[in-house]
């Protein structure tokens, strides 16, 4: 059974809110006095979250987030790796709301997508220009809509933080889904026809979060899997893959280095 979402709720104010838990934390004293970050790339693959505090100078925060926001030292503490709070968008949604509410301002959020047409090969990068809205949370935040967006200005930095690595790289409307065991043909054939190429679990959710809140932010991703054939061919462990959450790690760093 599904529960219609009166257009009332857009103008309704929620009976708490992600401010109400972030002074609640505070007032209990399991969120301390460390600052919050200017900019938070969000991560969603445990594999790249170790190997950059692996490979980066890096610092927990010492409270509520704990070891899950990493202050990335080079920036001087301005820009935090956020990763390890789970996948799909309600988790990935929760923590945007909580971590704007403490105060930062710009979000990127990398991670891994499927493939939905021929040209994407593992390892290759795309920058997310929409998502369709196949996921439950962005209708709780915005009206019945088709897509949602990320910040123009974000993207644009990240396009540019790609063509000055030297790095390839292709816009894409992402299929954001909560359920990806239910990819079917039926599903595929009419999201292609629609314009998505890839699919994952994060972004439309996140887009409208991030427009409800006035915060900003961007996302890309680099080919984990590829279902262009409606066959699943899998490849997230490969050298391939872990290669391209590196560039987009990289390329993020780059992107929040300076203001949009």
């Amino acid at each position: 059974m599904s529960i219609p979402l009166s257009k009332a709720k857009y103008a309704s104010r929620a009976v708490f809110s992600p401010r109400d838990f972030i002074d609640y934390a505070r007032r209990s004293g399991f969120l301390g006095d460390a600052p919050a970050p200017a900019a938070a790339i969000l991560c969603y693959q445990r594999s790249l979250f170790d190997y950059v505090r692996a490979n980066h100078a890096v610092e927990a925060h010492p409270d509520y987030f704990g070891s899950n926001l990493q202050y990335l030292l080079d920036s001087g503490r301005s820009v935090a790796l956020v990763g390890r709070f789970g996948v799909g968008a309600p988790a990935a949604a929760v923590m945007l709301e909580e971590l704007a509410a403490w105060g930062v301002e710009r979000f990127v959020s990398i991670g891994t997508a499927g493939a939905l047409v021929e040209g994407l090969e593992i390892g290759s990068i795309v920058v997310c220009e929409g998502a369709f809205r196949d996921e439950g949370v962005s209708y709780h935040y915005l009206p019945a809509g088709d897509r949602a967006y990320p910040c123009e200005k974000g993207t644009r930095a990240l396009e540019a933080a790609f063509d000055a690595a030297g790095l390839p790289w292709r816009r894409c409307v992402s299929w954001t889904t909560d359920a990806i065991y239910r990819e079917t043909p039926a599903d595929l054939a009419e999201l292609r026809a629609r314009g998505a190429t890839v699919a994952e679990m994060e972004a439309a959710a996140l887009f409208a979060v991030a427009r409800y809140r006035g915060a900003r932010i961007a996302s890309c991703f680099t080919v984990s899997d590829i279902v262009a054939d409606d066959e699943w061919h899998p490849e997230f462990h490969s050298e391939e893959t872990h290669g391209g959450l590196e560039a987009l790690f990289k390329a993020s760093l780059a992107a929040l280095s300076a203001p949009w």
